[in-house]
């Protein structure tokens, strides 16, 4: 089975996403042919000429034309979109997953919702974790943080790091595009407070988690004015910092999500459920090396055999044969 792999079309953490799918689609052992959405037509169709194929795979769908997706069709080929970025996006991914054989989402309400909506071939698939480059590392003191967040600044995590600058001494540090904006002048000179205000590398960004003591994991926040989500509905899965978090054998302070205890055991991870939990977790483990290391090497053990994108691949892989 030769398997078409259509790219999203965007740059910046989706190459990392689609290298690490390709990654494993050779670990796997599943040929595949690449054909990128802003390419000309003409080039589809001479690869679906050429070649014997069954299935197509994408990621979003976003640039993938209703034309492509037509001569797919012509040519009998089935289509499974993966939904990478659910529940946030949810009012233009509505109108796309009729277009497509089989839908795979990372959250379990967008699930909820396609299936009321009558399609009738919906999963849930969270992204994993790419062990090449999330895995313990030794790094130089530079990285040595009390406290690291790494990610956009959506009002929930500004109003986490606000609360523990004011309510504790421990040293953070954030990393994103729009944090420094995103903070008040005071916050920004505070010495606690190391602001990095770009977006970095996963490569970097493992770096840095192997430098930290613990990890917050707040996530992002299904009810913001430029989410194009009118029924509000809120996300319910895990993100896959957590997969990539655990791969590098660090300790993760996770916000409590609805499907949190279906991946890992209390005795591999730690939830919050608000600023002040939060804190009082903080506190309970920030100097308490040993749990923490064996806690993280428990959930270490748990990604490494269940949730990389090795997996993933698999999965998909299931669902073509028996589709």
């Amino acid at each position: 089975m030769t398997l078409l792999f259509i790219r999203s079309g965007y740059a910046g953490i989706y190459d990392y996403i689609e290298t690490s799918i390709l990654e494993a689609f050779e670990n796997n052992a599943i040929p595949f042919i690449i054909h990128h959405p802003h390419e000309p037509i003409e080039n589809l169709e001479t690869i679906l000429k050429e070649n014997k194929l069954s299935f197509a795979v994408t990621i979003l769908g976003d640039y993938l034309s209703i034309e492509k997706i037509n001569l797919l069709k012509t040519y009998s080929i089935k289509i499974a979109v993966w939904l990478t970025e659910d529940p946030f996006y949810i009012d233009h991914t509505e109108e796309l997953i009729d277009q497509y054989d089989v839908v795979l989402t990372i959250d379990q309400a967008a699930l909820t919702f396609y299936r009321a909506t009558g399609h009738q071939h919906v999963y849930h698939l969270p992204l994993g974790t790419n062990t090449n480059i999330f895995k313990p590392l030794a790094v130089s003191a530079d990285y040595a943080t009390d406290l690291l967040l790494v990610g956009a600044p959506y009002p929930s995590r500004v109003h986490l790091i606000l609360f523990l600058l004011q309510q504790s001494d421990y040293q953070i540090t954030v990393i994103g595009k729009g944090w420094y904006n995103a903070l008040g002048k005071k916050e920004r000179r505070n010495p606690q407070l190391n602001c990095i205000n770009r977006w970095i590398a996963p490569q970097d960004v493992a770096t840095f988690y192997n430098g930290a003591k613990i990890i917050l994991n707040p996530h992002r926040t299904g009810q913001l004015k430029y989410n194009k989500n009118r029924l509000g509905i809120i996300n319910e899965s895990i993100n896959n910092r957590t997969f990539d978090i655990g791969a590098c054998g660090k300790f993760q302070l996770i916000e409590e999500k609805a499907d949190l205890f279906t991946f890992f055991e209390h005795d591999e991870i730690v939830s919050y459920q608000d600023q002040h939990d939060c804190l009082l977790k903080i506190k309970q483990f920030i100097d308490d090396q040993k749990n923490r290391e064996i806690m993280s090497e428990r959930l270490r053990k748990k990604v490494l055999a269940q949730h990389t994108f090795n997996h993933r691949i698999l999965t998909i892989s299931d669902i073509i044969d028996n589709f």
